[in-house]
């Protein structure tokens, strides 16, 4: 994702926040710290949409947001929001399958109380419907876009930027002729 988008995260939602100081990303275990959202630009307004429902949802409960974001991705087609809590870390977030369904773990204290529970439940059920409507927008340019199978990987795009990558790669066929 563009850095000027990645910035703009940062400076409207808190829990976004990378520490840019540090010159050996390698050094660094939280992946979104090390390398910020690691999908295209497309994704940026749906990404900024989950983060402010995440924030409007905690506002709700009148509760400070102790969200840790370990990963913004792109993974088969769909946007991947993986995260923890301040005081709950969360080691495995997810095991993907290629045909589409992936077996989500749901971050959680079991000192929490009810408030808090019911409310971490809704950030869950939150990041898994903006997951899902990732596979609805074209990753490049936001607009309405459908999970395409037959490239080498497999990418959501609207009818144009697919047509697009199909001219590219007819020139490149052409090309290595």
């Amino acid at each position: 994702m563009k850095e000027e988008y990645e910035l703009e995260l940062q400076d409207e939602f808190s829990f976004m926040k990378r520490d840019m100081t540090i010159k050996d990303r390698s050094t660094i275990r939280n992946i979104y710290q090390a390398w910020g959202c690691e999908c295209s630009e497309g994704w940026y307004p749906l990404i900024r949409e989950l983060c402010q429902a995440i924030t409007d949802r905690y506002t709700q409960d009148d509760i400070p947001v102790d969200i840790v974001v370990e990963q913004i991705k792109e993974k088969f087609a769909s946007l991947r929001f993986y995260y923890s809590f301040e005081d709950t870390p969360c080691a495995l977030h997810a095991i993907d399958f290629l045909g589409g369904s992936s077996l989500r773990f749901e971050p959680h204290n079991k000192n929490d109380d009810e408030t808090k529970k019911k409310l971490r439940h809704d950030i869950s059920l939150i990041v898994r419907a903006f997951e899902n409507k990732s596979k609805t927008i074209c990753e490049n340019c936001s607009e309405e876009g459908i999970i395409r199978m037959d490239m080498p990987w497999k990418r959501t795009l609207c009818a144009e930027c697919y047509n697009n990558y199909l001219k590219k790669l007819d020139e490149r066929q052409k090309s290595n002729n």
